[in-house]
Parts: C-alpha cells; structure tokens; sequence
C-alpha cells in the first residue's frame, strides 16, 4: 500500500510545481503586457490611438473626478464607467493618476457651496438632481466633471451629455459612450504643443457666434476655433515661407475653413483668396444656401415666395467639381412644424437627410435636418474623387425657383403625390484629390493680388479636400433667450419636437475626417449596450430571484462536498496490489 510518506511527498512536489508556475507567470508579467476584453462591444478595449495618445505622455497626468459618494444609480454607472477606463488608461502608462472626490462630503453647509462655487468657476458643470432619501427626495448638486491637469495647463470636461436640466437614463447611457472620446480628447489637447486650427468665416453674412455656437464649442474640444474676414487680404489666410533665396512658397495658415450661410456674395478679390488657399492645400467646408426662403415670412402669411440667391459660388464649386441648384427639394419624410392648432405635421420642406453608408463620417448615423435644402449634381475632372454622403429619401420632388412656399398646401390640403416622382437627391459631397484653379488660363486682374511679390501663384492644388453641403441651416444651432442672454440649443436639437437629430455628429465627423483624425471618428461611433433590468420583471418575481439566488449556491456547495468525500473514500480506500 501506499504509505502517507509517499502521499506527503507527492503532495509536497504539487505544490511546489504550482508554485513555481504562478512565479514563472509573475515574472513574465513584468516583460509582457495583456490584457483581455471578453465582453460583445469591447467595452474595455482603448482604441490604438487612445494607447498611443496615452504611452507618449511625458509627464504627469492627474485627473480630479468629482463624481464620488451617495449617488443615484445612473451617476453610479457613469463614476464606475469612468474609474475603469482610467484603470485602463494607467495599465498602459503609470504617470497617469487619478482620484475620485466627492465635492458634498462636508457637512458644512457655508463650506461646502464655497467649493461648489469654486469648481463652478473653474468650468466644471454640476446638475441639482432629485434624489430619493428617508424623508422623501431632497435635491443634490451632482459634478459629472473631471479637472485634467498636464505640465502646468488644466482643462475641465464635462463627463455627462445632457440637454435637460435633470438628465435621463439615455443621457447617461450616451455619455458612456463617450467618456473615452471626452478623457481622450482632452488629454490630446493638453499634451498636444499647437493643434491644428479651425476658423469659421465671417464678412459675407454668414451665422454668428450664437447660431454656430454649438459647432463652434465642440470642436474647440479638438482643435483651435476662430473666425475670419475674408477682407482680400491673402497673408491673413496663408503665411509666407521661405524655401532658399529664389523662391518662397505659401501654406495654409488654418487648416480648415468653414463657410456657413452666407447671404452676401463673394467678390473676385475673395474668390481669388479662396481660391489660392485651396490650391495650397487648403480644406473648406462649403455650406451654402442658394435660394432665399425664411419661415420668418409665414408668421404672418400663408405663404411667401422663394427666390435664388446669387453668392457668386456657383463657378468655383463647379470648377472643383460640384454643382449646387438653385431649386429646392421636398419630401414627406420631413421635420415637423407646429401649426396653428397646436398639432405637429411634417413640412415637406425641411426634408430628413439620410446619411449614404460606406463612409467613416457616415458610419451609424442617423437622419439629419434639414431647412430648404437644394440639390448637388457631381460634375467635372474624373481624377476628383466624389462621394455623396447624404441624400433626401425615396420619392422626391424638385421645385424650380422662383418657387411658392405655402403652408395651406403641404400642411392643410396635403400633396400632390404624383408630384414626389424624383429619385433621393444629394445635399452632401465629399470632394477629394488634387483641384484645379477657377483661374487658370484666364488673364488676373493685378488688382485682385494684393502682395504678389509674397507668394507663387499655383493652379493645381496639392491633393486636399472639400465638403459642398446644399443647406447652410444644417451648421445652425436653435437659440433660447433665458435671463443671462442668449444661449445655443446643441446643434441637431429640435426645440418643438424635442427630437435631436445627427447634425452634430455629422459635422464633427466630417471634420475629424478632413482633418485625418479618422480615430475620433471611431470613437465617438463606439457603442456600449447598457443591459438595464426589467423593473416591472423585478417586483413580480423578486421572491423567485432571492429563493434562487440564495438556494442554488448552498446546494452546490453540498454537492461538491458530497463528490469530493466519495471521490476520496473510494481512493484511499481501494487497496493496492
């Protein structure tokens, strides 16, 4: 028989084999780094820019998450979502810290809106949330907010995407969503030494800072947002540098223009700058309305009368390769107005745009809106790239203008269907490649070159890109008045219906994707399915759950017991030969 000396010894060398595996493990540990996301949506999985942006931090990165202590269980998810992200974050690189405080542990009335006020000026948004306590609910200030610090420059993020003063289960879901997108984003910013420079026009009568407002602030998130006159002077859209003695070359001095709702029109001075700092490389978003037609005219009439409006644009974008018309299209997939009965119905001028797939600036987008919108045609040199990224849906109707918008027609009388015969129309279009000058083969005015000695005149751009959009309305955020002023509703949001459309995300994306920042555009597609439980299903069955949660853990424990006490009397009790 076996002797308990023999069994001793070979229990001894298991042990000592697991051991030295969990050692061997520990050290390779050291040399290797790995990490494993199981879940569907890899909620845990950083983007390789993330990693990246995250492993080159040189310094110290210390974020101050002001989400901590007795929260509503919304806020709880989103404080959890975010340690674990920034678990992650520290995995790939230790000078990253973080800490968690709650800015309502002290119980001192006096002091405590003292630092509610400080956090507040310090950019740091707070939410008065009601709560449910012994008493019944009581009002508490919640900070989603985070406070970035990195070399000596600071920068306050806004953890939860809300609309409302008291926000919803769908707003925290999406702010989930986006924590690494807002953590990321910010960091990159902090880290970053010059960040590339986006400038809205200014001069031709283009939206001001209250109606691009919104567009404006999220995308100072990432880059740097500022405005220009086009005052026909070209040194304000480029800088001169020097290559050797002989020639001297000119670059973009802002990587990115955007031209929303003009209502002047360009002069040739203008479009010869335009022109210029496009064939330099430089990007320009293009969101023109070329019919004049405002709602503001049937306040007090039934209808009104929309007429093309000449921007002097229509040659420049051709020559670039797209075509805006000047007609306006319809669609009974539309927003929706409020009528004079308090009822909404859709006004088939304001048609939904659909975004077209197989684009990243596309890619899980939802329908925009629109505000007499006009169609593109492509046209031009093969050698552009042409990709239409958004179109009305099925069975629309083309108006030629002058066109008559009247409110008894579409809404109260209703269509003509046989009219809504058109195939979907494009509004959007991605133009990408090396463009050719307006002005090639034409005699320049030397009055139009202000500072000729400065720079080289090209006509063939290096290879860049461009965004024609049929509806400067599609930038435009809605404005509320409250007694502090004017301030932007969030780009897409509808104040009527309460419905929020994919403005917004358009716009970042189509940037981000200009600017080759294809990596933001991942992010902020990225999904988490939030797995909530079914209220109803928890009172009806809550006695069920707590008998099955409670019993099935016990008697596994007892049948374990009972197999591991067989399996022993049946092995040491079986005598050897």
């Amino acid at each position: 028989m076996i002797t308990s000396k023999i069994l001793r010894s070979q229990n001894l060398l298991h042990l000592g084999a697991f051991l030295v595996i969990i050692i061997a493990l520990n050290i390779l540990s050291q040399f290797y780094f790995g990490r494993f996301d199981l879940t569907t949506e890899k909620r845990f999985s950083v983007s390789p820019t993330t990693k990246k942006i995250i492993k080159n931090l040189d310094d110290i990165v210390y974020v101050k998450v002001y989400l901590d202590g007795d929260l509503p269980a919304g806020f709880k998810r989103l404080r959890n979502s975010t340690r674990e992200l920034l678990d992650e974050f520290r995995a790939y690189n230790k000078e990253l810290m973080f800490e968690f405080i709650n800015p309502s542990e002290n119980e001192n009335k006096t002091e405590r809106i003292k630092l509610y006020k400080q956090l507040a000026k310090e950019g740091l948004a707070y939410y008065n949330v009601p709560m449910e306590t012994k008493d019944g609910f009581a009002q508490k200030t919640i900070f989603p907010s985070a406070l970035i610090t990195y070399k000596d420059k600071s920068i306050a993020i806004n953890l939860l995407m809300s609309n409302s003063k008291v926000p919803n289960e769908s707003d925290l879901n999406n702010s989930i969503q986006n924590i690494e997108l807002n953590l990321v984003n910010a960091i990159r910013k902090l880290s970053f030494q010059k960040l590339p420079y986006v400038v809205f026009t200014q001069g031709h009568g283009e939206l001001d800072n209250y109606q691009s407002g919104d567009l404006a602030y999220e995308l100072s998130q990432t880059y740097e947002v500022g405005q220009i006159d086009i005052d026909s002077n070209l040194t304000r859209l480029m800088r001169r540098v020097q290559i050797d003695s002989n020639t001297s070359k000119m670059i973009p001095n802002f990587e990115l223009l955007i031209i929303a709702k003009p209502t002047k029109p360009f002069t040739i001075k203008d479009l010869f700058l335009l022109d210029q700092y496009v064939m330099h490389g430089g990007k320009v978003i293009w969101a023109v309305d070329f019919v004049e037609a405002n709602m503001d005219s049937l306040r007090y009439a039934t209808s009104t009368l929309a007429m093309p409006l000449d921007l002097n644009l229509q040659e420049i974008l051709f020559s670039y390769g797209a075509r805006v018309n000047t007609n306006l299209v319809l669609n009974r997939n539309a927003m929706e107005i409020g009528t004079a009965e308090g009822v909404l119905k859709p006004w088939d001028f304001f048609p939904l745009a659909l975004p077209t797939k197989g684009n990243p600036i596309t890619q899980n987008m939802n329908s925009l809106s629109t505000s007499f919108v006009s169609s593109i045609d492509t046209v031009g040199s093969s050698s552009i790239r042409k990709t239409v990224l958004l179109k009305t849906d099925l069975n629309t109707r083309i108006m030629p203008t002058p066109a008559l918008v009247d409110l008894v027609d579409i809404i109260y009388r209703g269509p003509n269907p046989a009219l809504y015969n058109r195939l979907p129309q494009p509004i959007a279009v991605l133009l990408e490649g090396s463009f050719t000058s307006i002005f090639e083969n034409r005699i320049i005015d030397p009055r139009i070159m202000n500072n000729k000695e400065l720079f080289d005149i090209q006509f063939h751009s290096l290879p860049t890109s461009q965004l024609v959009i049929s509806d400067g309305d599609l930038l435009k955020n809605q404005v509320m008045e409250t007694a502090d002023g004017l301030m932007p509703y969030p780009l897409g949001y509808d104040r009527f219906s309460k419905r929020t459309y994919d403005n917004k995300k358009f716009m970042l994306n189509a940037v981000n994707y200009m600017m080759g920042d294809d990596a933001l555009i991942q992010l902020r597609n990225k999904q988490y399915k939030i797995r909530l439980l079914n209220k109803e299903r928890i009172s009806n069955e809550k006695l069920k759950w707590q008998i099955l949660n409670t019993s099935i853990p016990i008697l596994l424990i007892i049948v374990m017991g009972l197999i591991i006490n067989i399996v022993k009397r049946r092995r040491y009790a079986r005598p050897i030969n």
